[in-house]
């Protein structure tokens, strides 16, 4: 068979190599200049280049590990101490251990330690299915009290989900803290941080490798506009290059996407795809020449700042240098993503300066604003009754994207476990021929 893969991220890229170590025949098309999507490197002006955005990997994280090991990165991995902290009222708490939040001084002794079994609450908790269906307030303040929950959960909430947050189901937060340990049932919280010295780029550009040398294709700066439907199956594609054909479709791309390209598809199955919420992410990103804190994460619980955490991350290729990361998630219909890179800068320095005053102008080398309009999908209470199909009602068309990997948090290591679910699935589908000669 020969298959296209509609989108050149993780998702996409993840999805070809397994399609092509099986043996089948894929070609890759990528709307951009460069393939990776949230993966690819921002370049810089003296020959500089940093991930756009952080990326880390867990210890426990199986599928990634394997997949670096099958790709020879083993000397890309690199392990650092990497403990994470709370900005609350202007003070810096460590957040390594439950310990450190059994002796957080905001609160009293009795909510540390019903915080302390909100964590343990989530962490005991195998079945998802019935938090699916309760609101992530509602079952924050029944674990672990009012006072909690506005001290501690609501910014933190309020940050991720841009103050809108009233139908987030229990499992965001259940993925979340069990995410958050860095070894399942251990005591500890971001302990330790792993990551790819030359990004998480240098995985996808490592499978692009792999990809092309089976003998397949990959071309970037090709958008496709439109997949047509013939008798409830693909036909062709319909590029701004060119028409192509293919036995089957995979489209590795937000949901709302693929809505544009199916013109003549069912309109019921349009409108549920492109009314598919998605968070949006602006996030800048800052070279500086030292670290501003010994802390690899710190969240920050007032609403009022216009970012939610600071990342920061080694330089991948220049010892001097530090990556820190200012990410803000925006609500579908929030209007950061027309607001000028400048304005952004400035009004997300004077709150850093704020967290970290001896931060000096002339020790940021570089500063960047990066956007994504489709970053995180949006799941409402019961969630697991609209996760969209892989196979889609049209044969030969299948959708891969992080929607689907719901109740996990959309990382790197969930995309990857989801892409090889997804090729088996492909790979199980009987043989099918184009519909070229009947198409229009």
């Amino acid at each position: 068979m020969h298959i296209a893969v509609i989108g050149g991220g993780l998702m996409g890229m993840t999805l070809a190599y397994f399609l092509s170590e099986a043996g089948q025949r894929v070609t890759v098309l990528e709307q951009g200049s460069a393939i990776g999507g949230l993966h690819n490197p921002a370049q810089l002006a003296d020959n500089l280049s940093i991930p756009r955005y952080p990326h880390n990997i867990h210890p426990g994280d199986k599928h990634i590990f394997k997949l670096i090991n099958q790709l020879g990165l083993q000397d890309e991995v690199c392990r650092r101490h990497a403990p994470s902290g709370l900005v609350h009222h202007g003070d810096i708490y460590p957040l390594r251990s439950i310990w450190d939040f059994l002796t957080f001084r905001p609160l009293r002794l009795r909510d540390r330690l019903r915080l302390g079994q909100t964590i343990l609450q989530a962490r005991l908790t195998n079945d998802w299915h019935t938090l699916d269906q309760i609101p992530v307030r509602d079952w924050l303040i029944k674990i672990g009290g009012k006072s909690n929950f506005e001290r501690v959960w609501a910014p933190l909430l309020e940050a991720k989900f841009d103050y809108d947050y009233d139908d987030v189901p229990a499992t965001f937060i259940w993925s979340w803290l069990n995410r958050a340990s860095t070894l399942r049932g251990g005591p500890d919280l971001h302990t330790s941080l792993v990551y790819l010295r030359r990004g998480p780029g240098a995985l996808v550009e490592a499978m692009a490798d792999a990809i092309r040398a089976r003998g397949n294709e990959i071309r970037v700066q090709t958008r496709v506009r439109e997949i047509e439907i013939h008798d409830n199956q693909i036909g062709q594609l319909r590029t701004y290059s060119g028409i192509l054909d293919f036995d089957m479709v995979a489209a590795a791309i937000p949901t709302p996407e693929l809505s544009h390209l199916l013109l003549t598809a069912d309109e019921t199955y349009r409108q549920s795809l492109s009314k598919a919420p998605y968070l949006g992410l602006i996030c800048p990103a800052l070279v500086v020449d030292q670290p501003a804190s010994e802390y690899w994460t710190l969240n920050l619980t007032d609403p009022s700042s216009p970012f939610s955490s600071i990342v920061t991350l080694p330089h991948p290729d220049n010892a001097q240098y530090h990556v820190m990361y200012l990410p803000k998630y925006t609500a579908p219909e929030n209007d950061w993503m027309g607001v000028p890179d400048s304005d952004i800068l400035e009004a997300w320095m004077i709150r850093l300066r704020q967290v970290y005053p001896n931060l000096k102008p002339e020790h940021i080398k570089h500063a960047v604003v990066n956007r994504t309009r489709y970053v995180d999908p949006l799941h409402a209470l019961n969630a697991k009754e609209r996760i969209p199909a892989v196979q889609t009602p049209y044969e030969g068309l299948y959708l891969a994207n992080t929607s689907q990997v719901y109740p996990e948090l959309p990382t790197s290591e969930a995309v990857i476990a989801h892409a090889q679910r997804v090729a088996r699935q492909l790979l199980a589908q009987p043989v099918r021929h184009t519909l070229s000669s009947t198409a229009a």
